[in-house]
């Protein structure tokens, strides 16, 4: 998959005392393979539909959805519809430096410059 084109999927990140959401737009007709959490949170698909590959079972999903990640999970996603997507994640220390977050919540990945693959 990574000699396939990369697309730009852009992420925003907010902050609320105790609170850390990450937000990723991913365009139609992209496959997305997401970072491995190292705990369990929340999922908000906002915007859009996409078959997502979670625990080896495909999952048809369609906004507005909510659900629980456990820890150890890493999602693929075969976008159908432009799709805006949350993780909501606990931040007891009121963290906001991006990185510092990411090492805490998502398992390094093999290759350095990996972030969320988003490939046409």
């Amino acid at each position: 998959m990574k000699a396939l084109p990369q697309v730009e999927c852009p992420v925003d990140h907010f902050f609320a005392p105790g609170i850390y959401i990450r937000e990723i737009f991913m365009p139609a007709g992209t496959m997305v393979i997401g970072r491995i959490h190292k705990t369990e949170h929340f999922n908000v698909l906002i915007e859009g539909r996409a078959r997502v590959l979670i625990d080896g079972e495909v999952h048809e999903l369609s906004a507005p959805c909510t659900f629980v990640s456990r820890s150890g999970v890493s999602k693929v996603l075969n976008v159908i519809e432009d799709c805006r997507w949350q993780t909501i994640h606990a931040n007891p220390e009121n963290l906001t430096d991006v990185e510092v977050l990411e090492s805490q919540l998502v398992r390094k990945p093999e290759l350095e410059t990996e972030k969320n693959k988003c490939l046409s």
